[in-house]
């Protein structure tokens, strides 16, 4: 018997029934809030470097408005609006994700560190500028 086995036995439990079997199997569903505008599908969490509070920033979003995660778990992400989607990924799961989310706004990146040279960080800030909200003229 293994310890699972024994601390049930113990608790007199003989039989149980899991009411989410489904989750075992990896169907478990990320839901996402309608309030999130942003997901960022990326292996490394790059939340608090100085460029993403940058984008953060231009984007005006707040943290309740953006939400990071990983490959796997975007595989699970489920939402009833239409968030932007920035893939910071290898290509070959970017064409798994692109397949996936095809009716959704998507931004590109091969990886993090391709954002720390200069001419894929501006073609980055062009891609996004029409989605940044226009200073206020004085």
């Amino acid at each position: 018997m293994n310890r699972r086995d024994l601390l049930l036995n113990e608790m007199n439990i003989t039989q149980w029934v899991l009411t989410k079997p489904q989750v075992l199997k990896g169907d478990a569903q990320i839901r996402l809030s309608a309030e999130v505008k942003l997901v960022v599908i990326c292996e490394s969490d790059h939340q608090n470097s100085r460029l993403f509070q940058d984008i953060l920033q231009s984007l005006h979003l707040s943290k309740q408005q953006y939400q990071w995660v990983d490959f796997q778990q975007s595989l699970r992400l489920n939402f009833d609006h239409q968030p932007i989607l920035w893939m910071i990924q290898p290509e070959k799961q970017a064409v798994i994700l692109t397949e996936k989310f095809a009716d959704l706004v998507a931004w590109k990146n091969n990886s993090w560190q391709d954002l720390a040279i200069s001419i894929n960080k501006r073609q980055f800030w062009q891609q996004i500028e029409p989605f940044c909200e226009p200073k206020e003229r004085l």
